[in-house]
């Protein structure tokens, strides 16, 4: 499938690693010219050199809850590459409370605000401006499967924030729809980052497999594809909705059940 991406602008914000790294790559070959930002220059500067043996790319540090810096970065994006196809927010992070806090702060409630969706807000706004002048674009807001199904704990409040992050797409969908501008939300399940490959213990692993119908994790490039596919073409007819990327986790109380009756069919 041609996606209509070759010679097209695309930004992916908090593309150092991860989801938005492989994003970029597969980006880049489509054949189009990639604008990255992180707020941590020595992965933004790692991440420039291996994706620009793909392709044009535009890398810049960027803290996207800094809505002046948010903005600048998009008129920057659009003086060295051009007018903004799409742009993909994919800034975010499971901030947790302390090993031993019963309570969020109001400092920290406040940060996980600003990361898990003030990042989103202006980035569509900054998309926007550029879009509204030249005929419409794509917006991917990167939620999560927290979003349907939030985590209990540490990480309690990163689940409502991406359910607002869902929301957030919706409501903007109904706002630029008259100047061709679409708003969709991906949301990946759990994902083997580096992070994630890093911190997962083996017991975790075991139970988050068990909870999914295929029975593993993803890699980044399986949810990097179909948040490529939102960005192009293929998806023009999509706004306001939300892609799941999980491998079917926590949408069945027996999500083994297939596997379990595979083995039995071997006797």
């Amino acid at each position: 499938m041609d996606l209509g991406l070759n010679g097209k602008v695309v930004v992916v914000t908090g593309a150092s690693k991860g989801i938005g790294l492989a994003t970029a790559k597969e980006l880049l070959q489509e054949g189009a010219k990639v604008a990255i930002c992180s707020s941590r220059e020595e992965n933004l500067r790692a991440a420039e050199a291996e994706l620009s043996k793909l392709g044009t790319v535009y890398a810049e540090v960027v803290d996207m809850t800094d809505e002046a810096r948010a903005y600048a970065f998009g008129e920057h994006v659009v003086e060295h590459l051009g007018p903004i196809a799409a742009w993909v927010n994919n800034v975010g992070a499971q901030i947790t409370k302390g090993p031993d806090e019963e309570e969020y702060s109001d400092a920290l409630m406040e940060r996980v605000f600003a990361i898990c969706f003030k990042a989103a807000v202006y980035g569509c706004q900054a998309a926007f401006r550029s879009m509204k002048k030249n005929g419409g674009g794509s917006i991917v807001n990167i939620s999560s499967l927290g979003g349907r199904c939030p985590t209990t704990g540490a990480a309690t409040l990163y689940g409502p924030m991406k359910a607002a992050t869902n929301m957030l797409s919706v409501t903007m969908a109904g706002e630029y729809a008259a100047y061709g501008v679409r708003v969709n939300t991906v949301m990946p399940g759990y994902t083997m980052t580096e992070f994630n490959t890093e911190h997962t213990t083996d017991e975790n692993m075991k139970h988050i497999c068990h909870g999914t119908l295929l029975q593993r994790p993803g890699l980044v490039e399986e949810v990097a594809k179909p948040i490529v596919f939102m960005c192009g073409n293929g998806s023009t007819f999509m706004t306001g909705t939300s892609i799941e990327v999980s491998g079917g986790r926590g949408i069945t109380l027996n999500p083994d059940y297939s596997f379990r009756q595979r083995e039995l069919k071997k006797d």
